[in-house]
């Protein structure tokens, strides 16, 4: 868990070697499949943060609001979290062949990671949201760093350079779209 917040906090901080980082981390030298274990990383790092991150909107309270409310803000968190994880990695699955090049062809392992790691520091910002009193704008544009942050992982998924333009609209709907549209339906049913 320690080291997911780590990759984390490098991905915000520096994209670049964050990436490098976890590129590193995910293959050894020998080209054999590296030490992250996607099914771990999922349900010990991913899932309690996503969690975790959810579970700040009851801070809320503290600033007046009232439990039904501040529940149905966790719940619709949490839920267009986790929901938008799964439909982003079939996007990928679906939609990255058609980007890569022929002969290299998509890794779903890292387009997985690649989600994983988007959709935490996504959790991050709603968490900042949560605990922060008044509503800053600074908070509503975060998500554009999060486009940042997945232009750096072009190279970390392996995408050619004349697909990045593809790959960018892809990824940022797949990510971002999936989130907030999820988010506003939630709220819109609610």
């Amino acid at each position: 868990m320690l080291r997911f917040f780590g990759n984390i906090i490098q991905l915000i901080f520096s994209p670049q070697s964050g990436w490098e980082d976890l590129e590193r981390d995910d293959f050894r030298p020998d080209g054999s499949r590296g030490d992250i274990d996607i099914r771990h990383l999922y349900l010990r790092c991913f899932l309690p943060t996503v969690l975790l991150c959810s579970l700040t909107a009851f801070v809320r309270m503290a600033y007046g609001e009232d439990f039904l409310g501040t529940l149905q803000t966790v719940i619709i968190e949490f839920f267009s979290l986790f929901l938008s994880y799964h439909v982003a990695v079939y996007l990928f699955s679906w939609l990255m062949p058609r980007i890569m090049e022929p002969d290299q062809g998509p890794d779903h392992r890292r387009d997985a990671i690649m989600i994983m790691y988007c959709m935490a520091v996504i959790a991050l910002i709603f968490l900042l949201g949560n605990i922060i009193k008044v509503k800053l704008a600074m908070i509503q544009l975060l998500p554009f760093y999060v486009v940042f942050i997945i232009w750096k992982g072009a190279g970390y998924i392996g995408v050619p350079d004349r697909s990045l333009g593809a790959y960018m609209f892809i990824a940022s709907a797949s990510i971002l779209g999936t989130v907030y549209g999820l988010s506003f339906l939630f709220h819109v049913l609610i």
